[in-house]
C-alpha cells in the first residue's frame, strides 16, 4: 500500500521509521507525518463527517481547539484521580448516549500509564471512530500486547519523549486520509545542540542559573479560547533520524525506564507524595513517573525549590480546557478533577534521572519539602540509593 511519505522525497530516516512502524502497526497501512500532531489531527478530523469527539479534560486545550476548529462538537470527559485517565464510567455513559457511528473518540495514555478499556470501547461501540494518543506512550502494554490494535488512528509523537526535539509527528490510519503536506522543516539550532553531550550539561548549567518561580498563568491569559493555528510541514532528517534511532532501541530503553520509574515511584511514594500506578494488567511506559502535591499551591513550590537546584520536573498541563469559557458546558459531569489535576500534578521525566547520583538528588529534595509541607512520611528506604540503582 502507497503511504504519504511516498510522495515526497524518500531518505533513510524516512525508510527506517516507516519500517518500524509497519512491522508494529499492520493493521495501520496508511503513515502520515508532520511537525505538528494537533495539526494532523485537526486534518484528520475536518476530512470526516462526525459529528462529536469526545475526549480528555486533562489534556493540552490545544487539541481541543483543533477539534473544535475542524467543526466538530466536544465533549470532555473529567480526570479520574487514581488514575491520570478519563473517568471509564463518565465515558462509558457519554458514549452511550449518542450515535456511535457519529462519535469519535480521542483515548489518551496520559503520561505513559496505559488505559486498558480500549478493547472494551470497540466491543461495545463497534462503529465508534477511535484515535489513540502514544505520543508519550511508545513502548506500554495492555495484557501484555502493545497498543494500537483496536483503534482506527494512532498518533506519535517524535519529540515528547526525545530530549531535544522540538516538533514532528506520525498519524497512522486504518484508511487513507486527504491530510495536507508542508515542506521539510529544517532542524533547529536546540536540536543540533541536543546530540553534543558537553553542551547539553552546559545548557543545563545555564539553564539552573537562570530559572526562575514557577507561578499560576491563569490571571496572564485571556481564557475565552485557546490561541492556536495550524502548522503545517515535513520533520527534518535530523528529527526523523534521533526518532528512528529511538524506535529501534525502544524495547530495552522501555524495560531500563520501566525499572527506574518504579523504583522513583517506591521513593516518592515513601517521602509522602500520591503517585499514579499503572492500571492492573498493564505496563507503564516509564517515560514519566506522576505524582501529586496536595497543598494548595505546593506544586509549583516544589518545581520551583527543584529546578533552582539544576532538577527539573513538569506541571504539564497547568492550562486545561476547563479553563477556557468555550469549553465550560462541554463537560457534562463537570470538570473539577481535571482543574485539580492542572494545579496539583507534577510530572517526573524518568530520562533525565537515569544516573544514581541524579536519583538520590531528586529524591533528597523531595524528601525535605514532603517533611516542610508536613506530608505524611511513609517508610522510606529509597531504593535510588542502593548499590544497583
Amino acid at each position: 500500500m502507497r503511504s504519504a511519505t511516498e510522495r515526497i522525497r524518500r531518505t533513510p530516516a524516512v525508510s527506517r521509521v516507516e519500517g518500524w512502524l509497519r512491522e508494529r502497526f499492520p493493521h495501520h497501512p496508511y503513515i502520515y507525518f508532520g511537525v505538528s500532531g494537533t495539526t494532523m489531527l485537526h486534518e484528520a478530523l475536518k476530512s470526516q463527517s462526525r459529528t462529536w469527539v469526545v475526549l480528555p479534560g486533562f489534556r493540552c486545550p490545544k487539541i481541543s481547539a483543533a477539534a473544535a476548529c475542524a467543526g466538530k462538537r466536544l465533549i470532555h470527559i473529567d480526570a479520574d484521580r487514581r488514575t491520570e485517565l478519563p473517568d471509564i464510567a463518565q465515558l462509558l455513559r457519554s458514549l452511550a448516549s449518542r450515535d456511535a457511528s457519529h462519535t469519535a473518540v480521542l483515548i489518551d495514555h496520559s503520561f505513559g500509564y496505559p488505559f486498558p478499556a480500549i478493547a472494551r470501547l470497540r466491543k461495545e461501540f463497534p462503529k465508534l471512530l477511535i484515535i489513540e494518543d502514544l505520543a508519550r506512550a511508545l513502548g506500554v502494554r495492555i495484557k501484555g500486547q502493545y497498543p494500537g490494535e483496536h483503534s482506527d488512528w494512532i498518533l506519535l509523537s517524535m519529540y515528547k519523549t526525545v530530549p531535544g526535539s522540538r516538533n514532528g509527528a506520525v498519524l497512522l490510519s486504518t484508511a487513507p486520509l486527504p491530510l495536507s503536506e508542508g515542506p521539510r522543516v529544517p532542524a533547529t539550532l536546540r536540536e543540533r545542540v541536543a546530540r553534543m553531550e558537553p553542551l547539553r550539561s552546559i545548557y543545563c548549567v545555564l539553564q539552573r542559573g537562570t530559572s526562575g518561580e514557577f507561578r499560576s498563568r491563569l490571571g496572564q491569559l485571556e481564557l475565552s479560547f485557546p490561541d492556536w493555528s495550524p502548522t503545517y510541514g515535513f520533520p527534518s532528517d535530523l528529527c526523523l533520524s534521533r526518532f528512528g534511532t529511538d524506535l529501534m532501541r525502544i524495547d530495552n530503553q522501555v524495560a531500563i525506564l520501566s525499572s527506574i520509574a518504579e523504583e522513583l515511584t517506591a521513593d516518592v511514594s515513601a517521602a509522602g507524595f500520591n503517585c499514579i500506578a499503572a492500571a492492573p494488567g498493564c505496563q507503564s511506559a516509564g517515560h514519566f513517573v506522576s505524582f501529586e502535591v496536595r497543598q494548595q499551591h505546593g506544586r509549583d513550590q516544589v518545581l520551583t525549590r527543584v529546578c533552582k537546584k539544576g532538577l527539573f520536573i513538569a506541571r504539564s498541563y497547568d492550562i486545561v480546557s476547563a479553563h477556557y469559557r468555550s469549553f465550560q458546558e462541554t463537560f457534562p459531569a463537570g470538570h473539577s478533577n481535571s482543574e485539580y489535576f492542572a494545579e496539583h500534578m507534577a510530572h517526573i521525566r524518568v530520562a533525565l534521572y537515569t544516573r544514581t547520583k541524579r536519583r538520590r538528588r531528586l529524591v533528597g529534595e523531595l524528601c525535605a519539602l514532603a517533611a516542610e509541607h508536613g506530608c505524611e512520611r511513609k517508610n522510606f528506604e529509597s531504593h535510588s540509593l542502593t548499590p544497583s540503582g
